[in-house]
C-alpha cells in the first residue's frame, strides 16, 4: 500500500495504485483483490495492495457506473480507449460482447 493517505474527518483513507485485479464471487458477495505488478516483470507474483468486498448488488451498480463513466470520457475525448488485442485474448473477453 502507498504510504500516502488522504485525510477526511480526521481519519486516514489509504491512497493506493493498482494495475491488476482478481475477482472472487460467492453466492453472497464479491471481493476485488487489487494488485501491483512487481517492478521487474516476471520476477515475482503481483503484490496485493487492498481487498475490496461488497454485495453483488453493489458490484453490479459499480460495473454500470464504471462503464458509463468510461463511455462518457471516450465521447468527450473523441475516441475509444484502445486496448491491445492480446488483452482480449489473455483475459478471455470480447470487445463486442463485453463492452
Amino acid at each position: 500500500m502507498d504510504e500516502r493517505a488522504v485525510s477526511k474527518d480526521d481519519r486516514a483513507i489509504p491512497d493506493v495504485y493498482c494495475d491488476g485485479v482478481g475477482i472472487q464471487v460467492t453466492p453472497f458477495g464479491l471481493m476485488l483483490n487489487l494488485t501491483q505488478a512487481p517492478p521487474t516483470p516476471g520476477t515475482q507474483q503481483p503484490k496485493s495492495v487492498v481487498y475490496v468486498r461488497m454485495s453483488l448488488e453493489h458490484a453490479k451498480v459499480l460495473a454500470i457506473m464504471l462503464r458509463k463513466a468510461i463511455k462518457q470520457h471516450e465521447e468527450q475525448q473523441g475516441g475509444a480507449i484502445v486496448l491491445h488485442p492480446v488483452i482480449y485474448t489473455q483475459m478471455g473477453i470480447s470487445r463486442q460482447e463485453d463492452w
